[in-house]
């Protein structure tokens, strides 16, 4: 079957169905023209603490992201994992399916110690910058630790506190709640004290913080006086000046119940008589819409109103105080408790196992009637060795992408063994929150719609004339794969600008695929190109703010990586790691690098004695040394050379006068040797995290006839599909109990299960040999969208 495509720019809105084809570098300008929508999306990891050599599991899920439900506006995740210094060193292609998808990384044994992120975002995010992009911290150490250089921008953070008063200013003669907030040099809250000093040298009020580095006070500024404030970090002293009053204005003041908000407004006398008798708006909006609109009349300094939360919907809203002339005078988040809460916990069928027996958990998800509430979760047993994750879907969506700044320990805020929760809550939304609204930025920017939602892998490229380099539109692109998963035929045209553009594909791993070029009259033609491949987005991380690492789990971390590391399956022992010194010289590819290592460049000038071979491909194999002729299963094709490297078969990459072919373009090897003018072959190590490996690079110096040749309209690549996530070993010890030790920290995990009708699900596994308490963490998501969370514990002795 034979896919068409025609060449029409779609939008999707909602959660509609995609397009066949999308025109992705096509910009929308006018943004009101459009109904935009949001996704967000969250990624649960088995912890978040490795060692070198380990494998970080994780599942993902997509969500639209103002309804929390999942969503198939996109099928590509993009997840990157990135060092300390903001490099990307290991990046994926996710699949999701229903909003769902599961991956993982393989750590190098190399990698040095310190904090890494793991960032996931769909090419339709890339449209709101870093506002949607889900990033997650987690530590790797390493033996003998190696820890990165801080960064210039950590050596040069300073401890901070900031005020915010309530509602958004402090005014003359009225009385304010004022939150602050402290930090350490790592965006770590801090415990501070101080005091609020007038310019006379008075103490008008004292005030200290929590542990995360908050608190509120009470005061009422007057009329032409300045303020400062004077404390401690710790042990460290600190004085800073208090934002100044405003000559006239409101104050707002609100609280929550569970059936209500109520608030407060006051007035000074310059304010009261300027706006007396005049409306005063009130607007609640939620993830950008209006929920509620009302008004009342300014006839006395100090009013106050109330609203049901019956009808808001729950999570983040924010209320604005708008004058008769439309200008917002005050501003406030609030949270709304969900009244349609999930039921949703775990527990093992005992407290209490040995090592390497049995255990079975049990789930169960139920909505606030106790009907059942079906779910799709991912869940992780490790180690309670292991420091908490405190990162969690309900954190996640409800507080953390809606904020700016991390959060730490976000479950706190919902956890419902603590009676300050709610407390707490307010005091963060009135520090972290203050006026950063998400979705009140988006509304007053212009959003330039670039990038489009994937319903698959998209391919794009163009045609252009062999000479002259003119685009070549209304040329038939026919693309081929036996690997594509459904159909294998795909066809388009070239636009007016000599592109193409064909999406939806859907493979895994790497599979060769063949694209051709014929003109109107089915006659080959063109100079066929694909484009260069995805570029990620800038990366853009805060110093990390970091949960600590005791000495005693470092040491039992390093005690089991080393462990663990002799004993690899099929008995394959980790070579030593290999050192490069001396002079070497680095060459930057597309996608990799390579460093010399002191082998000698084989370097041929062509002349007529050269022109009696087959071709490149025959003259290679017969005049380098080192060069094989490439197995007939190859999956790219038997095209081309190859060397050896640690046992195996690689293909060089070639520099065309001096430009990388990114294409990999097998056409190349055709080339009659009379239209070459130089041939070098360098013998390269890897470079980079992992242990060195040899890689070569084939320089060829063409002359301007050699681009002419007939095959110019084919192409033959071998493309990375998505990835296929590998499965998580997990030992049967019924009847086998091999003698190695089971010193895994994973004890299980499972990225993608349903409970059934009943709202129910049973997983089993088998301890390994670590004794101590184990921890069992999941995180999901109902067919409502309500996101849930649940953990216990159980003994191994």
């Amino acid at each position: 079957m034979i896919k068409i495509f025609n060449p029409i720019v779609f939008l999707i809105i909602g959660a509609f169905c995609l397009p066949a084809l999308a025109q992705q570098n096509a910009a929308i300008a006018d943004k009101n023209a459009i109904q935009l929508f949001f996704e967000k999306t969250y990624l649960q990891t088995d912890r978040a603490y490795y060692s070198s050599g380990e494998n970080v599991w994780f599942s993902a899920f997509l969500v639209n992201g103002k309804s929390a439900s999942l969503t198939s506006t996109s099928r590509t995740l993009y997840v990157e994992l990135i060092n300390p210094n903001s490099k990307i060193i290991d990046n994926q292609v996710i699949r999701l399916e229903g909003g769902l998808g599961k991956g993982d990384f393989k750590l190098n044994d190399t990698l040095q110690a310190g904090w890494y992120h793991i960032r996931a975002y769909t090419n339709w995010m890339r449209n709101f910058g870093d506002e949607f992009v889900f990033q997650k911290k987690i530590y790797i150490t390493n033996a003998p630790k190696t820890v990165l250089k801080r960064t210039e921008s950590q050596v040069k953070a300073k401890k901070t506190i900031s005020f915010f008063p309530e509602g958004g200013n402090l005014v003359e003669g009225l009385t304010s709640i004022v939150a602050f907030k402290t930090n350490d040099e790592f965006g770590n809250g801090l415990a501070s004290n101080a005091s609020l000093i007038s310019s006379k040298g008075d103490t008008v009020t004292s005030f200290q913080s929590t542990d995360f580095g908050m608190g509120i006070f009470s005061f009422t500024p007057l009329a032409n006086e300045k303020y400062s404030v004077v404390g401690n970090f710790g042990a460290e002293k600190f004085r800073t000046d208090l934002p100044l009053a405003l000559k006239k204005g409101l104050v707002m003041h609100l609280t929550s119940d569970s059936s209500a908000i109520k608030v407060s407004i006051n007035t000074n006398e310059l304010a009261f008589q300027e706006l007396k008798g005049k409306p005063i708006s009130i607007v609640i909006k939620h993830a950008g819409d209006n929920v509620y609109t009302g008004s009342l009349s300014l006839t006395k300094p100090d009013l106050s109103f109330r609203v049901s939360t019956k009808n808001l919907p729950a999570g983040l809203s924010i209320l604005t105080l708008f004058d008769d002339l439309g200008r917002p005078n005050c501003e406030r988040l609030f949270f709304v408790q969900s009244s349609d809460g999930v039921n949703f916990t775990v527990n093992s069928d005992k407290k209490s196992y040995a090592a390497r027996e049995k255990v079975t958990l049990s789930i169960k998800s139920t909505d606030y009637k106790g009907s059942p509430a079906k779910a799709s979760l991912s869940l992780a047993v490790v180690d309670g060795l292991i420091t908490n994750d405190p990162t969690t879907m309900v954190g996640y969506l409800t507080l953390q992408s809606e904020l700016k700044g991390e959060i730490k320990n976000a479950e706190h805020y919902f956890d419902l063994q603590n009676s300050a929760r709610f407390k707490q809550l307010d005091l963060l939304l009135l520090t972290q929150g203050w006026r950063e609204y998400l979705w009140r930025r988006l509304a007053d920017s212009t959003i330039k719609i670039v990038y489009m939602p994937e319903p698959g892998i998209t391919i794009k490229g163009s045609v252009k004339e062999k000479v002259g380099n003119k685009p070549l539109p209304n040329m038939n692109i026919t693309l081929f794969s036996s690997g594509f998963i459904g159909d294998k035929i795909y066809a388009t045209k070239t636009d007016a600008s000599g592109k193409y553009f064909i999406d939806g594909l859907n493979w895994y791993g790497n599979e060769a695929i063949k694209i051709s070029s014929r003109d109107g009259y089915g006659k080959k033609g063109g100079w066929l190109q694909i484009d260069t491949s995805f570029k990620p987005m800038p990366i853009h991380l805060k110093v990390p703010n970091a949960f600590s690492i005791s000495p005693s789990l470092e040491a039992e971390m390093t005690k089991r990586s080393a462990y663990n590391k002799s004993y690899k399956k099929g008995d394959s022992i980790l070579l030593e790691e290999v050192t490069i010194t001396g002079a070497a010289k680095r060459v930057e590819l597309f996608d990799q690098s390579l460093m010399t290592f002191g082998y000698k460049d084989q370097v041929f000038n062509i002349t007529s004695a050269d022109y009696s071979y087959k071709g490149l491909e025959h003259w290679l194999l017969t005049k380098i040394q080192g060069a094989f002729p490439l197995d007939d299963g190859d999956s790219t094709g038997n095209e081309g050379i190859a060397f050896l490297s640690s046992g195996k078969k690689v293909r060089p990459a070639l520099i065309i006068n001096n430009k990388q072919d990114i294409q990999n373009r097998l056409d190349y090897y055709s080339l009659t040797m009379d239209q070459i003018n130089q041939v070098v072959v360098k013998h390269l190590v890897t470079a980079g995290p992992s242990a060195p490996a040899d890689a070569y690079v084939i320089y060829l110096n063409l002359k301007e006839t050699a681009l002419l040749g007939q095959n110019l309209n084919l192409l033959n690549l071998n493309l990375k599909g998505y990835y296929s996530a590998r499965s998580f070993y997990s030992p049967n010890y019924t009847s086998i109990s091999p003698p190695i030790k089971d010193l895994r920290t994973t004890i299980f995990w499972a990225p993608l299960l349903k409970t059934n009708d009943n709202g129910e699900l049973s997983v089993s596994f088998f301890n390994g040999d670590n004794t101590g308490e184990m921890t069992i963490k999941t995180n999901g998501i109902t067919s409502n969208g309500v996101a849930v969370v649940a953990k216990s514990t159980y003994k191994v002795q």
